[in-house]
């Protein structure tokens, strides 16, 4: 029914299961075929990390019963040895801090404009900007403590990482590539460099917390925004008949469980520790260790090395700022005026906003924006992310609430949900939960769940403040009688994609079943027909 897709909702190049966009269907070979050549990253986190995918590579070859050749290629040395000791039948490449080592450093302009013209499509300083320890793009002034580093600096790492990727994949000439979402500068790089290769990309997205029957599950995207072939081949499928009763059933018990979703609940349960995480330092009990470690990494090659005196003062800052915010943040009884939009600050800095929606990280502007963009009369109702509260210096809310039209509440999001007549996001989960509750829903970044018939996504700001329009003014979406069946489309297609395990070394060989299977559906089209966990 993409017909009946609202005006302003873009419409994105969804693949089949055959190849992911940008990605030509690999022809070395089924997963039960020789000649799959496996390339698995393992950015940085230390020995956690480097277990974790050393588990997945083994497990890999264990599935393609030898038939898959698999690869690891680390940021650190260590990593590598840690690797090589515990899968010794995976081969381990070389790592970028033994090619950063042994390269001489390359003419520095000569490389930059390669990269800008090689890479056409790829915006590099955006991805810069995503990395967190030397760039402030969420605009919390001080309250990371991230580095100041040169545009030298900068370019020379970036040049750095690409180069080494690049020698990787050409040795290697990989069909597939496995990587965990792009949430640090390596492994945002690599999706590039990957793609450029033709290496399809198999991103390992977590899906920890809203979960069917309380089980656990993932999801595996073919690209840094975590967009998901499977839901989308399973959205379009299900858009060509009718559901039957017993998926019907599944969907609206599932979107029950989103309704009662709390976070705080579901985060404690599965990560056995607080949500709301210190104000100081989430590194205090092991304090002495985290600045050793930190002693000992070479920026140039451990580009998250902290400067130790500004993330001191951020720490403090931090407790300061949320003292100051407190009584800043709004009333937690949703007393929300008739035609109210919501917005739900998200958390920063996080892979959420800084690389979904990169443009939108700086959410002082974009509230201001939106309040710009309502139609008169109605209000924007801003709350505060719980996990946010102190990293903000006070003042940008006292800023914001200066706008007759804003106003903050601190209440539950999904009160505030119910109360308001649409929910605006960048690429926050709380448009699962506005979907769930039948509001509509209009998404500026980049996510999974952007390609539903139901999702709004203007492709500017005169764009947006139609799409309210039409929403609060002229009633569009509650006219709409085809939106429940949308809904109920999605959130099935949402869970027939979920490959239901746990993302985590102990479920090893699930995780590699499940990437096997998702390469074979992506390049058989008689597997993807019927392709689902």
């Amino acid at each position: 029914m993409a017909e009946a897709r609202p005006l302003t909702s873009v419409p994105i190049d969804v693949p089949a299961l055959g190849a992911a966009p940008g990605h030509p269907a690999s022809t070395t070979g089924g997963a039960d075929g020789p000649g799959d050549r496996l390339l698995v990253l393992c950015p940085q986190g230390g020995r956690p990390e480097a277990e974790f995918n050393a588990a997945i590579a083994a497990a890999l070859v264990k599935a393609g019963a030898r038939r898959v050749d698999v690869s690891v290629v680390c940021l650190r040395e260590s990593d590598a040895e840690t690797i090589r000791a515990l899968a010794p039948a995976v081969h381990v490449a070389e790592s970028f801090e033994r090619f950063h080592d042994r390269t001489p450093a390359p003419d520095l302009a000569a490389e930059t404009l390669r990269l800008a013209r090689d890479y056409a499509d790829v915006n590099w300083w955006a991805i810069a900007a995503a990395e967190r320890s030397f760039v402030d793009s969420s605009f919390l002034i001080g309250g990371l403590g991230q580095r100041s580093e040169s545009q030298e600096y900068v370019e020379a790492l970036i040049v750095g990482l690409v180069r080494h990727l690049e020698a990787v994949f050409s040795e290697g000439r990989y069909s597939a590539a496995v990587c965990q979402a792009a949430d640090s500068l390596m492994s945002y790089i690599f999706h590039q460099v990957a793609r450029r290769f033709a290496a399809q990309l198999l991103v390992l997205s977590p899906n920890a917390w809203i979960r069917e029957d309380g089980k656990p599950g993932f999801y595996i995207g073919y690209d840094e925004f975590m967009h998901n072939a499977r839901m989308e081949a399973h959205y379009r499928e299900l858009g060509h008949r009718p559901l039957r009763e017993d998926e019907r059933q599944r969907s609206r018990r599932f979107q029950q469980t989103v309704r009662d979703f709390e976070i705080t609940r579901a985060f404690r349960s599965i990560m056995n520790r607080p949500f709301i995480v210190p104000a100081v330092s989430p590194n205090l009990r092991r304090l002495w260790t985290y600045l050793h470690e930190n002693t000992a990494r070479r920026k140039e090659i451990e580009y998250y090395k902290i400067d130790v005196a500004a993330k001191a003062r951020a720490n403090m800052l931090r407790v300061w700022r949320r003292w100051r915010s407190r009584r800043l943040l709004g009333s937690s009884v949703p007393a929300i005026p008739p035609r109210s939009v919501f917005y739900p600050m998200q958390y920063q800095p996080e892979q959420t906003t800084l690389v979904g929606g990169i443009y939108f990280a700086n959410q002082v502007a974009l509230v201001e924006n939106l309040a710009k963009a309502l139609p008169f009369g109605c209000t924007l109702v801003v709350k505060e992310h719980p996990r946010g509260r102190g990293a903000r210096a006070a003042w940008q809310y006292r800023h914001l609430a200066h706008f007759p039209n804003v106003r903050f509440c601190d209440a539950d999001a999904k009160e505030i949900i119910r109360r308001c007549e649409a929910v605006v996001t960048i690429t926050s989960t709380v448009g699962l939960e506005a979907m769930a509750l039948d509001r509509p829903v209009i998404v500026l970044g980049n996510c999974y769940y952007d390609f539903a018939d139901v999702v709004y996504r203007p492709k500017n700001w005169p764009e947006l403040a139609q799409a309210l329009k039409r929403i609060l003014i002229d009633g569009e979406y509650r006219s709409n009688a085809a939106r429940g069946e949308w809904i109920d489309r999605f959130f099935l297609a949402y869970l027939r994609a979920r490959v239901p395990a746990a993302l985590s070394r102990d479920s090893a060989d699930a995780v590699a079943e499940g990437l096997l299977a998702e390469l074979e559906a992506r390049r058989n089209p008689a597997v993807a027909a019927a392709a689902q966990y």
